[in-house]
């Protein structure tokens, strides 16, 4: 368990173990600029976050299946207004993250989300002490405490716009937003729907386009034991954080994601060739089949030009 008396924003990264994984990402910069997206990337909601989104009160019969039901339509909806607001508002060229945005991101997630302690927009502050894990993923995090708060935001405000952060590569300035606002866990309930919405912010910012709503949350949902057991290992080293193994993971899953649009891309123009080869081919069949008895030879170009 991280002890928050010590705690602060330094961090390790061994940059030489992190080349290769961020020539993987260079190699694929053409896809993350790219504005078309797999199919596979819908806009759809994300699945709820298990471990720190407080359990609705436990009934029976038809009554629980109705709340869930209304949950998950809630979720969705809000998911996809957040993720609306995050597009237009974090624009290449726009101003830095402020904690300003991360509340109005939290009011649109959690609005009327139905789940106990909701307090849309705002740090906690009722005495509510937020712990995520479980024994699968290696223990136990507890969130920073409330006193802190204000403090610690305001750091993190600082870190995340930073020379340093803003310095590094794009995927790397994601991921270690995206920790130290886990680590901090700041809100009542929906901090891992808000910390994956403010490295969504800063990978559109820095030119990723809309992947930034999908390429690292796709492949943290599909390696969901794995995330959370590197967030974990992080957390229970000594400080500073040792944070290559986690980025490392990030950035694996951003090559994975990229490669998949590359791909598609690909098939796309293979696809488009082809129908292209496939006219032309059915245009010259059809000039050789055009009758020419009793047509001169204006006409006849005159006829092919029509057929054109």
């Amino acid at each position: 368990m991280l002890y928050w008396p010590v705690f602060d924003f330094r961090y390790s990264l061994d940059m030489p173990r992190l080349l290769p994984h961020i020539a993987a990402l260079e190699s694929y910069r053409e896809a993350a600029s790219n504005r078309v997206r797999p199919p596979q990337w819908r806009e759809e909601s994300p699945p709820g976050d298990a471990e720190s989104s407080p359990d609705l009160p436990a009934e029976q019969g038809p009554s629980q299946k109705q709340i869930d039901i209304r949950k998950e339509q809630l979720r969705t909806r809000n998911t996809d207004r957040a993720r609306a607001w995050v597009k237009q508002r974090f624009v290449p060229g726009s101003a830095p993250l402020s904690l300003a945005d991360i509340l109005s991101m939290h009011s649109i997630v959690a609005h009327d989300s139905g789940v106990r302690y909701n307090t849309p927009g705002t740090l906690r502050h009722s005495g509510f002490i937020v712990s995520v894990g479980r024994p699968v993923v290696g223990g136990i995090h507890v969130g920073a405490p409330e006193s802190r708060l204000p403090q610690l935001m305001d750091q993190y405000i600082q870190f995340v716009n930073g020379k340093t952060l803003v310095g590094l590569p794009a995927v790397i300035h994601a991921l270690l937003a995206h920790f130290f606002f886990t680590t901090i866990h700041p809100l009542e309930d929906g901090n891992g729907r808000v910390s994956r919405l403010v490295a969504a912010g800063i990978l559109f910012q820095r030119g990723y386009n809309g992947h930034g709503f999908y390429a690292l949350s796709n492949y943290f949902y599909d390696n969901d034991i794995k995330y959370h057991r590197l967030l974990h290992y992080c957390w229970q080293q000594p400080l500073p954080f040792d944070l290559t193994p986690f980025v490392a993971f990030g950035i694996e899953g951003m090559v994975v994601e990229l490669q998949g649009i590359n791909s598609f891309i690909k098939m796309k123009l293979n696809r488009s060739v082809d129908k292209e080869t496939l006219a032309s081919a059915r245009k010259r069949r059809s000039a050789r089949r055009l009758p020419v008895f009793g047509i001169g030879p204006s006409r006849l170009r005159s006829v092919m030009r029509e057929r054109a």
